[in-house]
């Protein structure tokens, strides 16, 4: 390096989240030189975000099982999150530790800092310029804002604020009832706090199928967290001990935090992408082909910065991850293909939503009557010896004569052990009756798959409480 400008290199990769580090990890094993440069949390929100966030939801998990043994034994628990929180920053920072280790061994150059582009093929980092044959956008999102609301990090809190909670609060209002607002309503109410959820759609979790937002309905009726549909916001206001959040109907809220949870925005209106002849969309997400290439041949972007053609918002860190090693591959001339649809995701509410493939309504949008089983988890013996007995699984196959796995949601505890297995399957042509004669251990939730596939085909009577949806 001289006079602040370095060498070329093969691939600059800016952004260290998931998909940035998995890109540069991938280039480097292939012998490329690469320079990954990175302004915030090393693992983007993957670590700082999700790694703080499952680790509230596993303590809100064991304080449920506590509160399962008596009132006696669930008076002695307090959450100190002094203590909650000076564990959870030694773990993000061992795991920084390792991750960094990691890249020097590699022979990754790692530098701190946010670059902006001077031109199509070079970048600047504090008054150094690095020059890349290739580039890779990879910065991810942060908390979207609310114009009427004055989000202070102390009071009024986004995602990145509320996993770093250092005080015990005895009350919140959550703005949101997507994935992240109902997440954290879960968690606040096991934590023994009074919870309020506004959302401005017409159910929680409106993505999803009605049975799954009706389920988490009766969850949150039994935990006590108030929920308010198809509500808006018209003013967020703090005071010396709390915030008053007053809805557009006239309905005041008062807590002693507001955790705003409206989505997500792209980190890319920095970068000075509009110099170069990059191109973003509506909403400043980058536009990228099925390559993961932006309309500048050389330069790429991937995870959750990226506006993939047919796969509009998955936003989750796996999907990074694949994205990243598929733009490597693409860079270097290989024949990449990246399917989107057997991609599996968890909601960490509680109990626990998961899927893979496509729910019922999408499914019913894309063919004409596909087929469907649903087999409640109250006859799972696991999870009876849970004493779990609220939940579903739900597979959706084709329609008659079409065999193959079209998706499965699954509601309740170890949901999540059911979506390796689902979605090889739908990513191979694996039809559905390849369940009838495989093995499940007993006893585990995807006994539950099984008797779902045998109710589709047939070999399983109407009698025993299970449950078999007909087409509508």
């Amino acid at each position: 390096m001289s006079n602040g400008i370095m060498s070329e290199t093969d691939l600059i990769v800016l952004g260290a989240g998931p998909g940035g580090l998995a890109a540069a990890m991938e280039a480097a094993m292939s012998g490329m030189r690469v320079v990954l440069i990175n302004g915030s949390h090393l693992l983007g929100y993957g670590l700082h975000g999700t790694y703080k966030s499952k680790s509230l939801w596993e303590l809100a998990k064991d304080l449920q099982v506590i509160h399962k043994l008596g009132k006696d034994f669930a008076s002695y628990v307090r959450v100190d999150f002094e203590r909650l929180y000076e564990q959870l920053s030694r773990g993000v920072e061992e795991l920084s530790a390792i991750v960094l280790a990691q890249l020097s061994r590699m022979g990754i150059t790692f530098v701190p800092g946010f670059a902006r582009f001077i031109d199509p093929h070079r970048v600047q980092v504090d008054g150094q310029t690095f020059t890349g044959r290739t580039i890779l956008i990879a910065t991810g999102t942060r908390p979207r804002h609310l114009p009427e609301v004055a989000v202070d990090g102390y009071r009024i809190l986004t995602s990145d604020h509320v996993v770093d909670l250092r005080r015990p609060i005895q009350s919140i209002v959550i703005l949101g009832a997507g994935v992240l607002g109902c997440e954290f309503a879960s968690i606040f109410a096991a934590f023994g706090m009074e919870v309020s959820l506004i959302d401005s759609q017409p159910r929680v979790l409106n993505s999803e199928d009605e049975d799954i937002s009706a389920f988490l309905d009766r969850v949150f009726e039994r935990a006590r967290v108030r929920v308010f549909r198809q509500r808006h916001v018209r003013s967020v206001t703090t005071s010396g001990d709390g915030v008053r959040t007053m809805l557009e109907d006239g309905t005041e809220l008062d807590s002693e935090a507001v955790l705003v949870a409206v989505g997500r925005v792209p980190n890319a209106d920095r970068l000075g992408l509009e110099d170069i002849g990059v191109m973003t969309d509506s909403h400043g997400y980058v536009k990228v082909d099925r390559c993961m290439r932006t309309a500048v041949p050389h330069i790429y972007a991937v995870g959750d910065v990226a506006r993939r053609p047919d796969a509009d918002d998955i936003c989750l860190v796996h999907v990074a991850e694949a994205e990243g090693r598929h733009a490597v591959r693409s860079m270097q001339g290989q024949d990449s293909h990246l399917d989107y649809g057997h991609v599996p995701f968890i909601i960490f509410t509680h109990p626990m939503i998961a899927g893979v493939g496509d729910n019922e309504k999408m499914a019913r949008a894309k063919i004409p009557e596909p087929r469907m089983a649903r087999v409640e988890i109250a006859n799972n013996h696991r999870l009876h010896a849970m004493r779990s007995f609220e939940g579903f699984v739900k597979l959706i196959v084709g329609p008659e004569g079409d065999d193959r796995i079209l998706g499965v949601r699954a509601v309740g505890p170890q949901a999540d052990t059911l979506l390796g297995e689902v979605s090889v399957m739908i990513e191979h042509g694996i039809p559905y009756s390849a369940l009838l004669q495989s093995f499940h251990a007993h006893p585990s939730l995807s006994e539950s798959l099984h008797n779902a596939a045998k109710i589709l085909a047939g070999k399983y009577p109407d009698d025993v409480g299970l449950k078999h949806a007909a087409p509508a």
